[in-house]
């Protein structure tokens, strides 16, 4: 995928869902017009589906703003697609409180590159030129060689990563000059310079990296910003196990319970991937904390408050 595209039922028909630029879709090799029918597979939360027996499908998705489709059975997974109420999939296994499915639909042939859709026989054979996670600087050599300054990526695909806790967000080919900026252990902070399509671009969240979506938005508006990201400065309260009752909520999964970063707003709370458990553990009561995290449910099924994925704090 090089671009985000609608997820239709037929050819130029009902959109079902929206698919993220990178995901990988299997081709059927069906055709119609400027469309292709493609097999999307990936894991959802199991508490945003209902059992259905409808035209034959396991499952249909019951959130009212829609739900995450995921590559793995994790908040920490990317997100492939955002499938909307009513979706139907096939249930291909299970994994704890997820499930692995999948649904076969249409999308435009244009916005397909050789890596992001591949026929039913193929493997994954890495980033095709032209595709987001190709290198941008196609005419970087290949010499595995480091500039006073700059790194040039080895013999293998370089992850691309929002920072050294957080999500990815791409892969560099080898040979690609990247400019460093700063370090950090074993991290390096760099810079690509190359040219994309505007055609292939999206309007840049505005929540990212500011403070643009607050508590008080998300009070009064909690299914609009299901999925951004915000910066707050939150008052640890207390590191907590999610009951059974919690549905919004693996059973068993870690959970911070904070201060909203305006106190009449009450109460936010931050699910805790496994890789920032330890340094969690390691928060006082009371203390003040700056998180980046995305917003789950702006309204908790229990007690009405924000839940966030954690991706960083300090």
């Amino acid at each position: 995928m090089t671009s985000s595209t609608n997820f239709l039922q037929t050819a130029g028909g009902r959109r079902l869902g929206t698919v993220r630029p990178g995901t990988a879709l299997r081709l059927t090799g069906e055709r119609s017009g400027s469309w292709s029918q493609v097999v999307l597979e990936g894991w959802i939360w199991s508490g945003s589906v209902v059992r259905t027996s409808r035209a034959g499908f396991d499952l249909s998705v019951s959130v009212a703003g829609g739900e995450n489709f995921r590559d793995a059975p994790s908040t920490r997974g990317a997100v492939q697609a955002r499938l909307l109420q009513g979706f139907l999939l096939e249930r291909l296994g299970t994994s704890g409180q997820w499930i692995q499915a999948r649904r076969t639909g249409w999308v435009s042939t244009s916005v397909l590159s050789t890596a992001a859709a591949q026929t039913e026989d193929e493997t994954d054979q890495g980033p095709a030129a032209g595709s987001p996670s190709a290198d941008a600087d196609s005419g970087a050599e290949d010499s595995g060689a480091e500039a006073e300054g700059s790194l040039v990526v080895s013999g293998a695909p370089a992850r691309l990563y929002v920072s050294p806790e957080g999500d990815t967000i791409g892969s560099v080919r080898p040979g690609a000059d990247l400019t460093v900026l700063a370090r950090q252990g074993a991290w390096a902070r760099v810079r690509l310079n190359g040219w994309v399509r505007v055609a292939d671009l999206l309007p840049a969240d505005p929540s990212v990296g500011g403070s643009e979506v607050s508590a008080a938005d998300l009070k009064a508006n909690p299914d609009e910003y299901r999925g951004r990201q915000v910066r707050w400065v939150v008052q640890f309260v207390a590191l907590e196990r999610a009951e059974a009752v919690r549905t919004d909520f693996y059973e068993g999964e870690p959970f911070i319970l904070a201060r909203a970063p305006d106190p009449s707003h009450g109460f936010v709370y931050l699910a805790v991937p496994p890789e920032l458990l330890a340094a969690a553990q390691e928060l006082a009561p009371l203390e003040m904390i700056e998180v980046q995290a995305r917003v789950r449910t702006g309204r908790s099924a229990i007690m009405g408050a924000p839940v966030l994925d954690l991706l960083a704090f300090h």
